[in-house]
């Protein structure tokens, strides 16, 4: 929805506007502060005039027809004078107040009417329940809180927040950045984050766009908003709230367990280039870091500092947060030590006060870093603040011509850095500015900030893997009626057609038929009662593993039948499997995200899948993308290790998890209409050369997943 009417209005209608200390008195009053050249028109019939301005009694009244009309009124008197907007010609409308979807059955019907309207002529509305805008940049505003000095506001981070007061968190300290344009969205009625998103991609005056969000009202179109961005060059920062207080729904696979709805988000954001941070400090730092000339182009830092003690704490934050701090080369020793002496260690971090000519030392070490080929960033860790009570600054007031002269003559990145979020001496910063630096507090805060923009910078986009074409393998075995899940030697069939490596196995459906099957498969084996109901049979007694010989075969083959019989189920057979020796036990699956689509996870498997922590799953938003399941091997943690030769073990056989990961992903994609959640677990990744086989897999049917689960945003 195009909301540069909302935004750019050239005509604004205040209904509720007041001569006394109220929203209405302060929408007023901002318009008036920001230097709006439009139409403002107060609507209040207890008043003729508002401010010095004419009243009129009625919407109908009005003598024009408003770009935007702003509701200063309760809940329930908002429905009324909405209903005449279409009538009037309004082009859009801000509703500030609270009452309406988030406040039970009765708002939401109130909400429902209000956007039934604003879609049947085409208005945009911000909110309801929200602060409303402000655009600084246009001079214009539809905010709730009064504005004392709009002049501060100025600058080039377009912010869209589902709430208020993290709106008013970020606005009250511009020091080192200001707005191009401030929406809080509220509940989203009709304008989305998607829609702010696209807006500010297209707006000259916004360089990098701030996202609060609490929930994603249209996945599909916030999607489509992230890739624009992304190909305008535009970061987009996002701190998503609600992460660890979203319900679970109930799963029957593994996988749906893993991905839950955070990790999903996370997985999208990366995807397409969005960078997320996990509190208001790391948004508020990547947003300082966005204010340099220069976007870093890469992890590499060059730090030069005035004290050793520094050295010893960047060398601890740095690997931390992913900034690289390479060792001076020989030719970059040469040239330090040319007019310092001697250097110790590897000389990065670089105590550039030596021998005690600071003042001599750092403009040369500057210029060493800004000129090196293996440096990326330039980063110059400095502690100042205002009215600091002991001790002068005069250094620091030396310190930052110098850096700020580096970074006017650089196309690398300069930070000051103070060791400590929100320490800062405001001259400096401005200082800094002026040559296209730019200060961010606290080590790990600031050089986290750092190594987000090297991602962004880096990133390319990948195209998806080969389309594979749906041999509709899924729908065939729903034919002959209901599924809840397809059993293990069908859901392998169907698998095996899309080239997924499976285990050695037959079905069969007497003791006689499961010994010549051992005898064929090769000794050992194991039995699996095959069965839609039982999702996971080793729970109901239905395995038997280790099977060594016919005797044993018999044995198990009994113990089985009486657990199927006790259990009451109904089977198709018995699986006579090979038992797959050695290997790394690997998790391989996929789950419908209610908002996302298919998902695809990767994780230890066999009883560890039960035991893994966040940060050993990896996680891509299908269709998969060229490289991703590469990537995907490397990102889950404790997987990786295990695959690389854990405690004496053979390497295993990662290209052949990688071909088995597509492979899945090419199947899930083709079938996807069909599909509800897939899990192989485990995938048994045998010594490096060896290849894999999946040993277990479930396929749950869509038609056995009931629509109702929580959004996964």
């Amino acid at each position: 929805m195009d909301v540069e009417a909302l935004l750019n209005p050239s005509s604004v209608a205040v209904v509720g506007a007041s001569e006394n200390p109220s929203i209405g008195r302060s929408v007023v009053e901002n318009l008036r502060h920001i230097g709006f050249g439009g139409t403002i028109a107060p609507v209040n019939p207890k008043y003729t005039q508002v401010l010095g301005l004419e009243c009129r009694p009625s919407l109908t009244d009005l003598d024009i027809s408003p770009d935007v009309v702003v509701f200063c009124v309760g809940a329930r008197r908002v429905l009324d004078g909405y209903r005449l907007l279409p009538g009037i010609g309004a082009a859009g409308a801000v509703i500030f107040d609270g009452g309406f979807a988030e406040a039970g059955p009765g708002g939401r019907e109130l909400q429902a009417e209000i956007a039934a309207i604003s879609h049947g002529a085409g208005i945009v509305l911000c909110g309801p329940n929200c602060m409303g805008f402000l655009n600084p940049t246009g001079a214009t505003a539809a905010y709730a809180q009064l504005v004392h000095d709009p002049g501060q506001l100025n600058g080039n981070v377009g912010l869209v927040s589902q709430s208020g007061s993290v709106c008013i968190g970020l606005m009250s300290d511009t020091r080192r950045f200001g707005f191009s344009t401030i929406v809080s969205s509220g509940n989203e009625a009709v304008v989305t984050t998607a829609d702010y998103i696209d807006h500010l991609v297209d707006d000259r005056s916004t360089g990098v766009i701030a996202v609060f969000s609490e929930y994603i009202a249209d996945p599909e179109h916030f999607v489509a908003a992230l890739d624009r961005a992304a190909a305008a060059g535009k970061p987009v920062v996002v701190l998503k709230a609600g992460r660890t207080s979203r319900s679970q729904r109930a799963v029957t696979s593994h996988t749906g367990a893993l991905c839950g709805s955070a990790p999903v988000f996370s997985a999208l954001l990366r995807a397409h280039r969005a960078i997320e941070v996990d509190g208001l400090d790391e948004l508020t730092e990547v947003l300082a870091a966005c204010q340099a000339a220069h976007l870093p182009a890469g992890h590499r830092a060059s730090v030069v500092t005035a004290s050793g003690g520094l050295v010893e704490l960047m060398l601890d934050a740095a690997p931390t947060v992913g900034i690289e701090l390479p060792p001076l080369s020989a030719a970059d020793r040469d040239a330090v030590e040319s007019f310092m002496g001697p250097v110790p260690g590897e000389g990065n971090p670089l105590d550039a006060w030596g021998s005690g000519h600071f003042e001599t030392n750092l403009p040369k070490a500057l210029e060493v870093a800004r000129a090196s080929d293996d440096i990326d960033v330039v980063v110059f860790p400095n502690d100042a603040f205002d009215g600091q009570p002991m001790g002068g600054w005069d250094f620091g007031r030396a310190y930052t011509p110098w850096l700020a002269a580096s970074a006017a003559a650089s196309d690398k990145p300069h930070y000051q850095l103070n060791t400590r979020p929100g320490l800062m001496h405001r001259s400096q910063v401005e200082l800094l500015a002026t040559g296209g630096g730019a200060t961010l507090g606290g080590l790990r805060q600031g050089l986290s900030a750092i190594a987000r923009l090297a991602d962004f910078s880096l990133w390319r986009p990948r195209p998806a893997l080969d389309g594979t074409p749906s041999q509709h393998r899924v729908a065939a075995l729903l034919a002959g009626g209901d599924r809840p899940a397809i059993h293990e030697y069908d859901s392998k069939r169907v698998l095996g057609g899309y080239g997924v490596p499976v285990a050695s196995e037959q079905k069969v459906t007497s003791v006689a038929e499961a010994q010549g099957a051992a005898a064929e498969v090769g000794f050992p084996v194991a039995l699996k009662a095959l069965s839609d109901r039982a999702a996971h049979k080793s729970d109901l007694g239905l395995v038997k593993l280790g099977i060594v010989d016919a005797e044993s075969l018999e044995r198990a083959w009994d113990d089985l039948a009486a657990n199927v019989e006790e259990q009451g189920l109904e089977v198709a057979g018995v699986l006579v499997q090979e038992m797959v020796a050695g290997g790394v036990e690997v998790l391989v699956g996929v789950s419908r995200d209610a908002d996302f689509g298919l998902v695809l996870a990767l994780g230890p498997g066999g009883v560890a899948a039960d035991l893994s922590e966040p940060d050993e799953v990896a996680r891509r938003v299908l269709p998969l993308g060229v490289g991703d399941a590469a990537d995907m091997v490397s990102e889950s943690s404790r997987l990786c290790r295990m695959l690389s030769g854990f405690r004496g073990q053979p390497p295993a056989d990662v290209d052949a998890l990688v071909e088995c990961i597509e492979s899945l992903a090419g199947f899930a994609w083709a079938e996807r209409e069909q599909l509800a959640e897939v899990d192989l677990n485990p995938v048994v990744v045998l010594p490096d050369g060896r290849g894999c086989a999946v040993v277990d897999a479930l396929i749950v049917p869509r038609s056995a997943k009931p629509e109702e689960e929580t959004h996964g945003c």
